[in-house]
């Protein structure tokens, strides 16, 4: 009887160990799982509200626009990177139907916000319309939770400005950065020193002009937020680990 009790513990004593090690394995892996959603659950409210923004500005990696069909992956430190940069909340919330419309990208210079024109101006007219009012005075608040320089840049497509014979695309599109320079600097109180303005007409297109929808596209106005300015080169000066050096003959 000794020998058979013996021999069933010997059998039983394995099982009851490896219950016991599962057990605390397992016990050991909801712990885990525990502290570490405790520890990203900032995280994941930050990725749900940027999934948010990129799904309605259409931000992607690699310095381009949805508008031009092409981009790299959507990461979170890639977002956490652009939004480190410039607060877009302001722009956000109460106007999700017109943020829609919008599209912020990221190249060389910074992010760049582009806003179709005609959610600023009438077809071929340089004077800002209510809704455009309103965007402006969204952007207003954006720009004041930042310091950065900014460039205002109009752009219009190949078609002559029709209302207006008299004036090409170029001083349209310039007469159309210029007003909302004004606007941002007198009517929100902006320090001028931060902007600049101009506007390249028809000669800087994303995309083709050669339908309706595609000029649609290449109307437009981008707001410029400079990261970090790229000193140009002078002619007779080449430079070498950003120190410049005048060329003599």
């Amino acid at each position: 009887m000794k020998s058979k009790k013996k021999n069933s513990e010997e059998t039983t004593a394995p099982d009851l160990v490896q219950v016991m090690t599962v057990s605390l394995f397992i016990i050991l892996l909801a712990f885990f799982i525990l502290l570490n959603s405790i520890a990203v659950i900032d995280d994941e409210k930050r990725l749900a509200v940027m999934d948010s923004l990129i799904g309605n500005f259409g931000v992607l990696t690699g310095g381009l626009s949805v508008v031009k069909g092409q981009g790299g992956v959507m990461t979170l430190p890639d977002m956490e990177n652009l939004s480190s940069h410039v607060d877009f909340s302001d722009m956000i919330v109460g106007a999700e139907d017109i943020i829609q419309l919008i599209r912020v990208s990221t190249d060389y210079r910074g992010t760049v916000m582009t806003i179709p024109a005609h959610l600023l101006f009438e077809r071929g007219e340089r004077r800002l319309i209510p809704p455009g009012l309103e965007i402006l005075d969204r952007l207003g608040a954006t720009l004041r939770k930042n310091d950065y320089p900014v460039e205002i840049i109009a752009h219009t497509d190949n078609q002559a400005p029709y209302q207006h014979p008299d004036i090409s695309n170029r001083e349209l599109s310039t007469l159309r950065a210029v007003n909302i320079l004004s606007f941002l600097i007198t009517k929100k109180g902006l320090k001028p020193e931060r902007f600049s303005a101009f506007g390249w007409g028809s000669y800087r297109p994303i995309v083709s002009n050669r339908t309706k929808e595609t000029r649609e596209i290449n109307r437009r106005v981008e707001v410029v937020f400079i990261h970090k300015r790229i000193p140009e080169k002078p002619k007779g000066i080449f430079t070498f680990r950003k120190f410049f050096f005048n060329v003599f003959d």
